[in-house]
């Protein structure tokens, strides 16, 4: 990352610009040196860049490549725990039969109304700083460079500035507000300017950047709610495919803001998980797939209105169809704790599983310096890649209140949290917890599979017993019956009826 920009730098370039210049020009551009962040991010990156791909179930060529590709570079990412960067995937209902189920108005309309596209497959990277193309065996390498090249972005070509920003954001699940929801997130995001770094060897080159007048942040905050691994019918491949970070609703969209060097802004806002859905046809109905609340990640991207050219000169591969906004940070709640390290993570310590008669009960014991907030439980009867409705139950929490200075609690320290989820026959449970502690930090289990290792019989045991005596009486009062009816026939034929042989 480059340094911050001397005075005597700007001296020399705000002479270049006007004639006569003042002194109080010069001291008044003094404010406005560039403040790198602290943090220091993946790969030596200024930021985590932002990907978005742009794909249908139905097209052979996201099918083929582009959606494997994206898939190795989403992997990539994610067995590293800095979250280096991070993927968006808009389904579209290009070629073959048009049935994506995950084609929705607003993923059209990013694809067509936002960057002016209409074939798939087709990837931006930091909205159109750089932009990949159709399918082919060189997509993995594309995607990796451009992802590479737009993380390595410090105001160098083009002399664009570029603009330094810290991004967190926080989630939490809530649960639901009445019968019917599949439930709700709170949402948390906070961002800090720290100035901007110039063109060329650090000198800032455009005429606004060195007097001072145009020195903040115009921002755009959007939240990306999406869902990670949700199995669905590919009509071209005629099979399942697992789909990857798939883009289900705006969290948060179109938020804009002004900041100067140094300050910092809150968004929150609540998002319900979505029980219908407008396609790109503009038609209105239940979900194709419903979501599952434990493979949502919300992952937050800030964008400079006021860079809608950098990327697109002719040593680049930027797309200048449309001038977008280009992106200049990306966050999840994984980078946020990762940029946290201060942050405790809730951790559930121990988790024990019994078979009651009432039902099948969950008890977990959480860790978490600021205390257990909430916990929930989804579950399903049916597979860990279930894609019909996921029911939730919220924990019973247990433990001794956290409350702050106004006597207001809001957590539970030592926590234990117990959900009794109801038997559907002798059908398995499929679940997994969600919890969040009292400083909005949210951890989950992987989806697990209910085997109550810890006491209890299933109820499909509970019945064999006694379906089995009463049928081993069954047989035996038969046999009884059918002995005696035996035993008090007469014999066949009589001593006057038998033949008598000389």
């Amino acid at each position: 990352m480059l340094e911050s920009v001397k005075l005597a730098i700007v001296m020399a370039v705000a002479l270049s610009f006007c004639s006569p210049c003042s002194s109080g020009a010069i001291e008044e551009t003094i404010e406005y040196e560039t403040t790198n962040s602290d943090r220091t991010y993946p790969n030596g990156w200024t930021h985590r860049p932002f990907g978005e791909l742009f794909t249908s179930l139905s097209c052979v060529y996201c099918m083929n490549y582009a959606d494997p590709a994206m898939e190795e570079v989403i992997h990539d990412g994610e067995m590293d725990e800095s979250n280096p960067y991070n993927v968006v995937v808009f389904h579209q209902t290009n070629g073959g039969a048009g049935d994506d189920p995950f084609h929705t108005e607003d993923s059209k309309s990013r694809m067509r109304d936002h960057y002016g596209q209409t074939g798939t497959p087709n990837a931006q990277f930091d909205g159109n700083y750089r932009y990949v193309g159709g399918g082919g065996d060189s997509n993995y390498q594309d995607y990796t460079n451009a992802m590479s090249e737009s993380g390595q972005r410090e105001g160098e070509g083009n002399d664009e500035p570029f603009k330094i920003v810290d991004l967190d954001i926080y989630s939490e699940f809530i649960g639901s507000e009445s019968e019917g929801e599949a439930g709700q997130f709170r949402l948390s995001v906070d961002i800090t300017y720290h100035g901007q770094t110039g063109g060329d060897d650090g000198i800032p080159t455009e005429p606004d950047d060195v007097l001072g007048e145009s020195p903040d942040l115009n921002g755009e905050l959007i939240v990306f709610m999406v869902e990670d691994g949700v199995p669905a019918y590919s009509s071209y491949l005629d099979e399942v495919w697992n789909n990857r970070m798939v883009f289900r609703e705006y969290g948060i969209n179109d938020e804009q803001f002004t900041l100067a060097e140094g300050e910092s802004t809150t968004v929150s806002a609540v998002w319900k998980v979505p029980t219908t859905q407008v396609d790109g046809d503009g038609v209105s109905g239940d979900i194709k797939i419903p979501i599952n609340p434990g493979r949502i990640i919300p992952i937050a991207a800030v964008f400079d209105l006021d860079d809608t050219d950098s990327g697109n000169d002719q040593d680049s591969n930027g797309d200048d169809t449309y001038p977008t906004p280009r992106a200049i940070q990306s966050a999840t709640p994984q980078s946020t704790e990762y940029d946290n390290p201060e942050r405790d993570v809730p951790e559930i310590t121990k988790k024990t599983e019994k078979y009651l008669d009432e039902g099948a009960e969950i008890l977990a014991n959480f860790d978490a310096d600021e205390g257990i907030g909430a916990a929930f439980v989804v579950y399903n009867y049916e597979s860990s890649n279930f894609t019909g409705e996921w029911m939730t139950d919220e924990m019973k929490i247990e433990g001794e209140e956290v409350c702050d200075e106004n006597g207001v609690c809001y957590a539970y320290s030592g926590a234990t949290g117990t959900s009794l989820i109801p038997y559907s026959g002798d059908n398995e449970i499929y679940y997994q917890v969600i919890f969040s502690d009292g400083n909005k930090t949210s951890s989950r289990t992987d989806v697990l599979q209910f085997v109550g290792s810890d006491g209890g019989t299933p109820p499909s045991e509970e019945r064999d017993l006694p379906i089995m005596m009463i049928a081993v009486g069954t047989l035996v009062l038969g046999a009884v019956a059918g002995f005696v009816m035996w035993a008090r026939r007469p014999a066949e034929g009589s001593w006057d009826d038998a033949e008598i042989w000389d």
